[in-house]
């Protein structure tokens, strides 16, 4: 009986590590997985470079930026300053911030759970293109925010904004009278013994630290700016190894640091699937919670079922990789459900002139494009606000991307002149037509 037991495992193991082998190879997950089931280790492995002109390979030791997994880190120092008598959660902003509008409409609820209708600062495209790299005080982050105002009124609606986590990050600071960085360091990361976990990515000087990347491809890998961490701060700063998250992730399912009552409350619904920095799903019917995250270079996904004790980390420096899906895979794996596969597809070679007929752009929607353009033998497509991806022809007027599990077909008029294109990705098939 035991050995069968090993077994199973041993083969469930060798299908996870097929599956993310396969992501890899189509150019669709580059990074580490951690992955848990009885609250006991279960896989771990890197993939693919965490520096890809080097050659230097991901393992399990490698050091990632992990964006919006952060949230949940503020929320619980939120939730311990609260159990401290230090604040309260139905506090109004005006008790912290006196001079932000609505701050008397507002309360630390509000903030934790996306519903304060504050405008979200990576919204701000010049910022966005400009202002994300270099060090920002406090007044010069919320001189990006503050005064653009969305007449949503507090508490209606689910509203996703990092800036929400600015202002805690910010609280955070006055109340403990300490940096965000140490008061993080001294209420979670040594009580839990997160010593490869920090905040100012840009300066750290280790080994093991990943280069990220916009996409990673042979020879063309466009690396990724360094966000500074005073502009992701509460939001987004933190960088960590997939075995120092699953500290935290083992933290939070035994819940410790704070009282059963506070985890419970931070893990519930607020609104939109959404609690105290923390997302709130089902995974094969079982209570799933986590965080999703991405950063310059970076993409993170951490959710985890305390049924089963079943727990999934995901990090990658490359940071169009899809992580759910990869995710929802290896819960199937674990669970002995049926899984999917990328569909395998092979790259052919076109003749150039034939790509020049594909050059244009095409509108999908009102204000939203993908124009395509010819470098060189290589054909790329860029979405409106979104980072310019090479795109594979699997054969005439047929192409595939290998950083997201997406294709473009391209249809042709009665005198085989290309006029309009296909974006299949998702389930969905959308239609634009050529400008």
């Amino acid at each position: 009986m035991c050995i069968t037991g090993l077994q199973a495992q041993d083969n469930r193991a060798k299908t996870i590590d097929s599956v993310l082998s396969v992501y890899n190879r189509q150019g669709m997950f580059n990074g580490t997985v951690l992955v848990t089931q009885y609250n006991r280790p279960f896989f771990a492995k890197g993939y693919g470079y965490k520096d890809a002109v080097k050659k230097q390979v991901n393992d399990t030791n490698t050091i990632f930026q992990i964006g919006s997994i952060t949230k949940t880190f503020t929320a619980t120092m939120i939730l311990m300053l609260q159990e401290q008598g230090k604040l309260h959660v139905k506090d109004k902003l005006v008790k912290y911030l006196p001079d932000y509008p609505d701050a008397d409409k507002i309360t630390v609820e509000n903030l934790l759970t996306h519903t304060s209708g504050i405008y979200n600062y990576t919204e701000d495209t010049v910022f966005a293109n400009k202002g994300m790299f270099t060090a920002k005080s406090r007044k010069e982050m919320l001189a990006v925010f503050k005064d653009k105002l969305t007449g949503i009124e507090p508490g209606t609606i689910f509203s996703y904004s990092n800036s929400n986590y600015m202002l805690l990050g910010y609280i955070i600071e006055d109340i403990t009278g300490k940096p965000y960085y140490t008061a993080l360091r001294e209420m979670i990361l040594q009580p839990l013994g997160m010593r490869n976990t920090g905040c100012d990515f840009a300066v750290l000087k280790n080994k093991n630290k990943a280069t990220g990347y916009f996409s990673m491809e042979d020879n063309n890998s466009i690396k990724a700016p360094l966000v500074d961490s005073s502009v992701s701060y509460a939001a987004g700063c933190i960088y960590t190894t997939a075995g120092d998250l699953l500290k935290w992730a083992e933290a939070v399912q035994k819940e410790q640091l704070l009282s059963k009552t506070s985890w419970q409350t931070a893990t519930t619904e607020y609104k939109q699937h959404y609690g105290y920095g923390w997302m709130i799903g089902e995974a094969l019917s079982k209570k799933s919670i986590g965080h999703n995250g991405g950063v310059h270079g970076f993409v993170a996904n951490m959710f985890m079922t305390k049924e089963d004790g079943h727990t999934v980390i995901l990090l990658s420096n490359v940071m169009d990789n899809d992580l759910a899906p990869i995710r929802r895979n290896i819960t199937a794996i674990i669970n002995d459900k049926p899984y999917e596969l990328p569909e395998f597809r092979k790259e052919v070679k076109l003749p150039v002139t034939l790509l020049k007929e594909y050059i244009g752009s095409y509108e999908l929607a009102p204000n939203f494009l993908i124009n395509i353009t010819l470098e060189g033998d290589k054909l790329f497509a860029q979405a409106t606000g979104q980072t310019k991806l090479r795109i594979y022809a699997e054969r005439k007027d047929f192409f595939f991307l290998k950083l997201v599990d997406a294709q473009i077909s391209f249809g042709r008029d009665a005198s085989a002149k290309v006029e309009k294109l296909s974006l299949r990705q998702g389930g969905r098939i959308v239609l634009g037509m050529k400008k």
